[in-house]
């Protein structure tokens, strides 16, 4: 209570500005560990300084990202920011960002406006020029959502349903607020907002000229290197998105054939034989670049750094947590931790909670805890009286083992000068002044 009471005065200050003050009134045996474990439960500084919960290290990738699949089968869908053009006038415009989980291809649509029927078009388009993807991956933005309806009501259709009952595309979102939970078209996002940055500049361009750049943009970057670039000129070149996609590169002449011919000879002509040794050597060199995505690809994804194992605290069921939101920290909502989610390594990322008006899902390094949990609640109990302060001195003195490091000569010292002026205390007025 007195530790409590003076970091009150002080008006919150911290650990240093506690100690120092108390020390000029009292000795307290273990100061710093003793202001430390009450400055721990202070409700206003856990609001405002609190840190959040910490994640676990990452998972393993998930069977959608090391399988071998046609490109697009799992495809994340996200839009960039606003861009401007100019018509009559000046509008707004963004850019659909379709990403390929396995092959790191991508797909670019310019669509006006972020309404349901506008994206459902975009989807089409994509559908039409890549393929139809079997999973759909995408945050949990209200467009999102309304399209997953409409999607899950056309393709429910008696009319679509025999012709994509092999073929029916699901919709996944990632939980609110986490979009490092979609990290594999986050980072393609941000390729492409500095690919505009940097082309555009402050340029005010049309929509059309917008389009073209795109184009241009989403091409670029099919044409990253995926793998180690190496400086033998005998090794083969990186491989990259379109090699997955096409079996070369976008951006340079198709490969030269196996037995070359003159195509202005007047006798040439194309027949069967020509076609299927065509379509034989185009296999063969998807295979093979597939064999590179396995065994240079898939290798690399497995390099990343584990973070340090800490005592931070850990999130349970029923724990009074802080909302992290985009408004001052001090009118973040408190909610309650309703559930767990799990991933398949059993570990805890994410968690369900309550508000006041509403429930959601939020990833616990967004979750404040404000609480202290039961077992330090006991381990820190705050004597109400000095009868329950001696029994516990005493209870503490008893419990302590016989042999094991010695007191320090401060603390002794200080122990008797307290049992001294508690003596003096239990005296009468008189016989003090004696």
């Amino acid at each position: 209570m007195i530790v409590t009471d003076t970091h009150e005065k002080l008006h919150h200050g911290g650990v240093n500005i506690t100690v120092t003050a108390l020390r000029q009134v009292y000795w307290i045996p273990c100061i710093r560990q003793c202001v430390k474990s009450v400055l721990r439960r202070c409700v206003p500084c856990k609001k405002l300084v609190g840190k959040p919960f910490k994640s676990p290290d990452p998972p393993p990738l998930p069977k959608i990202r090391v399988m071998e699949a046609p490109p697009f089968t799992v495809t994340g869908v996200d839009f960039t920011g606003a861009l401007y053009v100019k018509e009559q006038e000046e509008m707004k415009v963004y850019i659909c960002l379709f990403s390929c989980a396995i092959t790191r291809a991508v797909h670019l649509e310019v669509v006006t406006d972020l309404t349901v029927e506008t994206f459902l078009l975009a989807f089409r388009r994509f559908c039409s020029r890549k393929s139809l993807p079997k999973k759909m991956i995408s945050d949990n933005a209200s467009t999102y959502l309304a399209a997953a309806e409409e999607l899950q009501r056309m393709f429910s259709s008696e009319a679509l349903k025999e012709a994509l009952e092999s073929q029916n595309v699901t919709w996944h979102f990632i939980p609110k607020r986490a979009p490092w939970y979609g990290g594999f078209w986050e980072r393609i996002i941000g390729l492409t907002k500095q690919a505009v940055k940097k082309t555009l500049g402050r340029t005010f361009v049309t929509l059309k000229q917008l389009e073209t750049v795109i184009t241009e943009i989403e091409a670029m970057l099919n044409d990253r290197p995926l793998t180690y670039i190496s400086s033998d000129v005998t090794d083969p070149e990186p491989l990259t998105p379109s090699h997955l996609l096409y079996g070369r590169r976008i951006r340079q002449f198709p490969c030269p054939l196996d037995d070359p011919v003159d195509l202005s000879d007047p006798d040439f002509a194309v027949n069967d034989t020509t076609l299927r040794r065509s379509v034989n050597r185009q296999t063969r060199l998807i295979q093979q670049f597939w064999q590179r995505w396995k065994c240079e690809y898939l290798t690399s994804l497995r390099e990343f750094h584990k973070a340090s194992g800490s005592n931070e605290r850990v999130i349970k069921k029923g724990d009074i947590v802080i909302v992290h939101d985009d408004k001052s920290r001090l009118h973040w909502r408190l909610a309650v931790v309703e559930d767990l989610i799990e991933g398949n390594d059993g570990l805890v990322r994410a968690a369900h909670i309550r508000m006041s008006n509403y429930k959601t899902t939020r990833p616990i390094v967004k979750l404040y805890p404000l609480e202290i949990s039961s077992s330090d609640a006991e381990q820190f109990r705050i004597p109400q009286s000095r009868s329950d302060c001696n029994e516990t001195t005493q209870e503490a003195t008893a419990e302590m083992p016989s042999t094991g490091r010695p007191s320090r000569r401060a603390a002794t010292r200080a122990l008797e000068r307290i049992s001294e002026w508690e003596n003096v205390l239990r005296l009468a007025p008189e016989d003090v002044e004696n």
